[in-house]
């Protein structure tokens, strides 16, 4: 039995990959690892995991104790390891995380000079690193805790010191055993640690934390291999009711039950879990989206009963992660019902340059009636929309926006009663405060690092910095020395680029402000569809600028490589490289960035770090006809003028009770750019005389990280071929019955998968009358006129090939995975049995039936009057429309009359 200070518990599953660098910074301990009692508990691995342990501990620490067991979870296994623990301090780590070579050693100095052992825990400092890499990161929210170094806190006197994770906690193995406390089983899939930490703090007397900045634990992040529970947790369906019903309630009421009150502490512990569950919600990609209504209902009843034991007082002074305005407000006046006693309105950003100013308030049930005066005078908003703040589909407060014209001497009635109009957002923000010392609280050497031994040795330095990085890449000793050697020279050099690089900067900024750059781009429009691509509506809108309005400076950016770049210059375009030194100056001096697209690369097309955000003002052309909720992606965007080509799309973002904040003052019904040419196409492309089938399917983001982590083409195949999205779409191309078809009448299919799966077509088996296309090698517009069919699943280029005549079929196979946060789509106004342009097929079969029969048009017949509903114009003027809302932005607003 080893005769340390410390057990370590390790609950094992599945992990080899990992494991072995776990078990290489154990051996590495600079504490003796003879002293450290070791207890892993395989909980059913199926890989080589266990084996691993095994023969480590038998060069390494005969003494670790591995226990087998079958698998029955975190909290399950690591019961089984705590009731065999034998040491003063218990400590449940993760294999796939990694010591700092003094980690153990930082722990006992501290313990040794907590001259009156107050500390009944003890937090050690988690430092984050991805995986595959060797880089350090101090950025978890609650390391805070660690900048004033080693102390003693009270959690009573200082409640947002609080510890939530278990690997990173040294508690008390008597204290554990006198009380019964144990993990709850039933907690999964995360929060087991936090619960018992919780119930551990209550049972002590005075629950004082022992702060140890000295003590790095090395937390993997973003694991290639397998998400870790934390990272995949609201994917789970019980993340819905085990975790809140016995993580979250059940911590709550059993600290009240055993201290008849709730200290602020623990309720923080919770609350803290919740502003990231909210924060997580918010996501594009959250898999949040994924839970189903009845998961959905069970969080919603159960986060009653859970804030109905969270003060006012707490959520008033939380400030541990910022609740942020519009979650801080659910909390008051959802959750509490607390309603403000004079109304408040927010007065956001303003348009200096068209003279508005964008307010909002937030209320319940229906809208009050709004009154605003100027001066004294009604005035009539320039636009107004409700929107609805959700949380897990919920709505659950909403806000009112309006976009007022600047205006002195502003009043705003709400039922008859003058509203408060403010910038204070009111959320909680504490200043970071030193713990408030207590008596006996007494710290010296070896725990306090400024009374101890001088800074260890360059030499040491290095020593355990070599150490680490072996751990974490498995390098040698001789490959990490030269490594360590050419990253210090890297820093150096690295440390001079950058001076130099600051100093060009300045500059190029100083040329931009002079001629001939601020003469020759002055009022700019800059135009670019992506970086490296052209061919939306971007190019569409330059093209009508150069041919119908010369008197605009335009310019197109794009990436010199690109294999666009030829082509646009042979048609006469004025065209800036993407990311050169002149595509600086031509920003710096631009009145507008207008794109296809609004990716931070593109909305910001030079690094804003070194030149600021510029004046150019933000127009989205739009990629395509929006018809899922991208509000949690927009929201993020300073758009200026956003154009629409659908009647619902703009109604679903620029209307009411959606949760775009996005108002009709900048959402416009002009019709995108790149259908006028379509329309014109198309109209000398009849479609009986078209003889192409179009298949265009899109991609599956959970399938890109799959595809991304495996390590040759045949795995990739496999994986690809072995997907439900895979296995469908390969089916449908391979059968027999389209062959014959295409035998049969001379047709030909074209293959035109997503970008994102461009790089898998050469590797699949595909029949000859599959003709595969590349999106970079082609023009989409001629694919969609030659097509009278178009295969497609989930992508808004139906929208595209129905406005060019052709017929629509919609094959899902995976609709409900597609939806469940495993991709960009959050579920939207649009129902594709309501709203689509075609019948949709769930399998195969259907889909085959609609492909070969032999009277398509009475089949399609029927969508016709609701394809021809679906667009705002039939015609060719939307770059004329767009230009003129363009323009518009250059002057005041219109205001309305007065009310």
């Amino acid at each position: 039995m080893a005769s340390g200070q410390f057990s370590l518990v390790v609950a094992l599953y599945n992990v080899g990959e990992y494991v072995p660098a776990f078990l290489e910074s154990l051996r590495t301990q600079t504490y003796p690892l003879q002293h450290l009692d070791i207890v892993v508990v395989d909980d059913g691995s199926t890989d080589d995991s266990a084996a691993i342990v095994r023969r480590w501990a038998a060069a390494h620490h005969p003494g670790l104790r591995l226990v087998q067991q079958e698998n029955a979870g975190p909290g399950a296994a690591r019961n089984t390891g705590l009731r065999l623990a034998a040491n003063t301090w218990v400590t449940f780590c993760d294999p796939d995380d990694v010591f700092h070579p003094r980690y153990f050693e930082e722990v006992a100095n501290f313990l040794a000079g907590d001259v009156n052992g107050s500390a009944q825990l003890l937090a050690t400092r988690l430092v984050q690193f991805k995986d595959g890499t060797a880089t350090l990161r101090h950025t978890h929210p609650l390391g805070k805790k660690f900048r004033f170094g080693n102390t003693l806190v009270s959690l009573e006197e200082n409640p947002e010191y609080i510890q939530l994770h278990g690997p990173t906690a040294f508690l008390r193995r008597e204290v554990l055993a006198a009380n019964g406390l144990e993990f709850d089983a039933r907690i999964r899939p995360k929060y087991e640690d936090s619960n018992l930490i919780g119930r551990y703090l209550a049972a002590v007397e005075a629950p004082v934390l022992g702060i140890i900045a000295s003590a790095r634990y090395l937390y993997r992040r973003d694991r290639r291999r397998g998400a870790s529970l934390v990272a995949s947790a609201w994917a789970d369906p019980r993340a819905y009711d085990e975790l809140p019903r016995y993580g979250y309630l059940g911590m709550l009421q059993d600290i009240k039950g055993r201290l008849g009150t709730l200290p602020h502490w623990a309720q923080y512990m919770v609350l803290y879990d919740l502003v990231w569950f909210y924060i997580d919600d918010k996501r594009m990609h959250s898999q949040t989206a994924g839970a189903s209504p009845e998961q959905q209902a069970t969080m919603h009843a159960l986060l009653e009963e859970i804030f109905g034991l969270i003060d006012l007082e707490v959520i008033d002074t939380f400030s541990v992660v910022s609740q942020g305005w519009i979650f801080h407000n659910i909390l008051r006046s959802y959750y509490k019902k607390q309603d403000e006693k004079i109304p408040v309105v927010q007065e956001w950003e303003q348009d200096e340059v068209r003279g508005t100013v964008r307010y909002s308030y937030l209320f319940h049930d229906e809208v009050p009636e709004e009154k605003v005066f100027a001066s004294g005078k009604a005035l009539a908003p320039l636009a107004a929309k409700t929107r609805h703040h959700s949380v897990l589909g919920k709505t659950l407060i909403k806000e009112r926006i309006l976009v007022l014209p600047q205006s002195a001497e502003l009043q705003i009635l709400l039922d008859g009663e003058a509203a408060e109009i403010t910038r204070d957002r009111e959320v909680p923000l504490q200043p970071g405060r030193r713990p408030t010392v207590l008596p006996g609280f007494e710290l010296r050497a070896p725990a306090v690092p400024g009374n101890r031994r001088k800074p260890a040795a360059l030499a040491t330095r290095l020593r355990d910095n070599l150490v680490v990085h072996r751990s974490l890449q498995g390098t040698g000793t001789l490959t990490e020395l030269v490594a360590a050697v050419r990253r210090r020279r890297r820093r150096i050099t690295g440390r001079v680029r950058r001076l130099r690089s600051r100093a060009a900067d300045r500059r190029l900024v100083a040329r931009a402000q002079q001629a001939p750059a601020a003469t020759k781009y002055k009022d700019a429009w800059i135009l670019m569809d992506r970086i490296g691509r052209a061919d939306d509506n971007a190019e569409h809108l330059y093209r009508h600028l150069q041919r119908e309005r010369p008197d605009i400076n335009a310019w197109f950016l794009l990436d010199r490589r690109s294999s666009d770049w030829d082509r646009l210059a042979a048609d006469g375009f004025k065209l800036v490289e993407y990311g050169s030194d002149e595509s600086v100056l031509l920003y710096l001096n631009a009145s507008f960035k207008i794109s296809s697209h609004a990716n931070g690369n593109v909305e910001f097309p030079v690094s804003r770090r070194r030149f600021g955000n510029g004046t150019a003002r933000f127009v989205f052309l739009q990629h395509g006809v929006i018809k899922d909720d991208m509000s949690l992606w927009l929201n993020g965007k300073d758009i200026r003028l956003m154009v629409t080509a659908s009647v619902a799309e703009h109604e679903s973002i620029a209307g009411d009770l959606n949760n775009y904040k996005l108002t009709p003052h900048e959402v416009k019904p002009t019709g995108f750019a790149r259908h006028d040419a379509l329309l014109r196409a198309a109209k000398a492309s009849p479609v009986e005389e078209r003889r192409t089938i179009l298949v265009a399917p899109t991609w599956r983001q959970y399938l890109g990280k799959e595809l991304a982590a495996a390590e040759s083409d045949a795995e990739r195949v496999r994986i690809f071929e072995q997907s439900e999205y895979g296995s469908a779409w390969l089916t449908l191309l391979r059968s027999p019955e389209l062959r014959e078809r295409c035998l049969a009448t001379g047709e030909q299919i074209v293959f035109l998968p997503h970008p994102e799966l461009e790089v898998m077509v050469p590797l699949l088996d595909l029949p000859d009358h599959v003709q595969p296309a590349a999106y970079k090698d082609i023009s989409v517009q001629e694919k969609l006129v030659q097509a009278h069919t178009m295969v497609t699943d989930h992508s808004s280029i139906a929208f595209d090939g129905a406005y060019a005549g052709s017929r629509i079929v919609y094959f899902q196979p995976d609709s409900d995975e597609i939806f469940g946060g495993g991709h960009v789509y959050r579920k939207g106004y649009f129902d594709y049995e309501r709203d689509g342009l075609g019948p949709v097929a769930d399998s195969v079969e259907n889909a085959l039936g609609f492909l070969t029969r032999n009277d398509p048009d009475s089949l399609h017949a029927p969508y016709k009057e609701r394809i021809r509903g679906t667009f705002h114009h039939w015609d060719s003027n939307s770059c004329e429309r767009i230009t003129a809302a363009i323009e518009a932005l250059e002057g005041p607003a219109a205001q309305r009359p007065g009310l």
